[in-house]
């Protein structure tokens, strides 16, 4: 119901007039009309905006790609004109992969991905921002295919590249595990020549703090891979009407519960110190500066499958090219990048548009075992 104008300067002294207009000639589909004031200098990056007409109500819902999303104009951002980078974006995200979106806002990318299928770890450093995309993650019913954060960006990252420390201890105790599980093979078989030979033999356990640590490792070898999440098939989500009533609905609760335990078990178990798809830098104005934060944050010897693919989104001046874009993204990384691919977005101003910077984050970028 919110009209955003973006009155230029020579036009300021006819704005109420403006506003009058519009909104006359779409009320009541129209409630409010707004003018943004001046430049966007705070770190959520959220515009201010004056009431030029109509409701001073900035909490509105909008609907893109069969999603909708409910949002505060005045406390989170939002450009309805990127609609359709959304989509493109997330036209390359598979059922099933991980991904990381490290300045995640109210969802226009984490939630169409979870909705395809994938699991999504979503961070943004504005509380508001978290706070919408939880409403509009449950509202979109993709609850349980979204983690959130709120911090900044390099501590998000720090954060889910981090090896939790039994990962550390089993990882190192693998040798003493291996061999405790071969001699439970030979204790097995010597039982079970002993039952046949009429013998009684001995058997000696191995200490019990090496055998809790190898019990821990079968359990979690259970966990889902990140290569093979997989959403549950949509047969799997519906439930068939029945005349039987109340039978039926008991059935229905029960499946409808089980059926979330598993949506939630799957990103609970999700390593993403082992495995990430795409990691998603969708803060044009400062993006680049970012990259920083990918340097020996991810451990090779834990690491499993190709290295993530990095889409950063950043603005190009006029006076600016291509070459320099990677020129600053490289000494950000520390790194060469390889085969980057460019694709432009949109103009935001006659001499600026906006770009997306897609690659694989190099190898350079690993940090090596110690």
């Amino acid at each position: 119901h919110i009209a955003h104008l973006n009155i230029h300067d020579e036009l300021l002294p006819t704005k109420d007039v403006i506003a009058k207009v519009i909104y006359d000639k779409n009320y009541p589909r129209i409630r409010t009309v707004v003018n943004k004031v001046g430049t966007i200098t705070n770190e959520f990056r959220v515009p201010k905006f004056e009431v030029l007409a109509g409701e001073n109500d900035m909490i509105t819902e909008v609907k893109q790609y069969g999603s909708t999303f409910k949002l505060d104009y005045g406390l989170v951002y939002w450009n309805s004109r990127l609609e359709h980078e959304h989509i493109r974006l997330v036209s390359q995200f598979r059922p099933g992969e991980i991904i990381c979106d490290m300045f995640a806002g109210i969802g226009p990318f984490a939630i169409p991905a979870a909705q395809k299928g994938c699991l999504v770890f979503a961070n943004d450093l504005n509380p508001d921002s978290i706070r919408y995309l939880k409403i509009n993650a449950e509202a979109n019913k993709v609850d349980d295919y979204i983690r959130t954060y709120n911090a900044d960006a390099r501590e998000f990252i720090s954060e889910v590249m981090k090896v939790p420390k039994h990962e550390i201890e089993l990882k190192s105790d693998a040798p003493t595990l291996k061999a405790c599980e071969q001699q439970r093979v030979v204790m097995a078989n010597q039982e079970s020549k002993s039952e046949n030979n009429g013998l009684v033999v001995e058997v000696k356990e191995a200490p019990l703090e090496v055998m809790n640590k190898l019990e821990y490792a079968e359990g979690s070898s259970k966990h889902a891979s990140l290569g093979s999440v997989k959403r549950p098939s949509d047969d799997c989500q519906t439930e068939n009407g029945s005349a039987d009533g109340i039978n039926a609905s008991l059935a229905s609760k029960r499946k409808g519960s089980k059926i979330k335990r598993m949506r939630s078990s799957e990103i609970s178990g999700v390593k993403t110190w082992e495995h990430v798809d795409h990691l998603i830098m969708n803060l044009p104005a400062s993006a680049l500066q970012f990259l920083d934060a990918f340097r020996e944050v991810i451990q090779r010897k834990y690491w499993k499958g190709d290295l993530p693919w990095i889409h950063c989104y950043c603005f190009i001046r006029a006076s600016e090219t291509q070459e320099y874009i990677i020129s600053e993204a490289e000494a950000a990384l520390g790194a060469r990048i390889q085969d980057p691919i460019f694709h432009r977005v949109r103009d935001v101003a006659p001499n600026k548009a906006m770009f997306c910077l897609s690659f694989k984050l190099p190898e350079a970028c690993f940090k090596e075992d110690v």
